[in-house]
């Protein structure tokens, strides 16, 4: 009889622990695929830097004949803002991966080549990328999982 218990006694523990082994595989899955995920997004970002001169990535001024080619990139990179944001409000990107990127987004559109071509858009197609408007108009310091009218915008 005790010897019974005692297997039953082991077997339950064994089973527990097969159990929280499983369950630390599946979060640390999900961690893995979300991390491969958020750095896939900025592979894209670096392949669109790569192609903007160094000049307009700093703030410079950039050549009048050289604005039709860049204009066309950041266009391509504020579609690429306006896209982390709608996963940012999805809660597919996780807070500190959103802190950096946030901050990125606020300082690239304070290069003039940047604010140029976001200025032309908000003028001329305002709806087009409404996830970037919403972070503009608070200032680039909300975070759009938490913030209710960001939500709004995704009904």
């Amino acid at each position: 009889m005790n010897l019974e218990i005692t297997v039953d006694n082991i077997a339950s523990i064994a089973t527990a622990f097969g159990v929280a082994i499983a369950a630390w595989q599946i979060w640390e899955s999900h961690r893995l695929a979300q991390t491969t995920f958020e750095d896939s997004l900025e592979q894209q970002y670096r392949n669109l830097a790569m192609q903007i001169p160094v000049d307009a990535l700093i703030g410079k001024h950039v050549p009048e004949e050289k604005k039709p080619e860049i204009r066309e990139i950041i266009y391509n990179y504020l579609d690429l803002c306006n896209e982390q944001i709608y996963l940012r409000v999805k809660k597919r990107i996780k807070k500190n991966r959103w802190k950096d990127w946030q901050d990125g987004i606020k300082e690239n559109l304070r290069n003039p080549a940047f604010l140029e071509v976001w200025e032309e858009i908000k003028k001329e197609s305002p709806s087009t990328f409404t996830f970037l408007s919403k972070l503009e108009e608070c200032e680039f310091n909300c975070d759009p999982a938490k913030d209710k009218s960001f939500k709004r915008i995704t009904n």
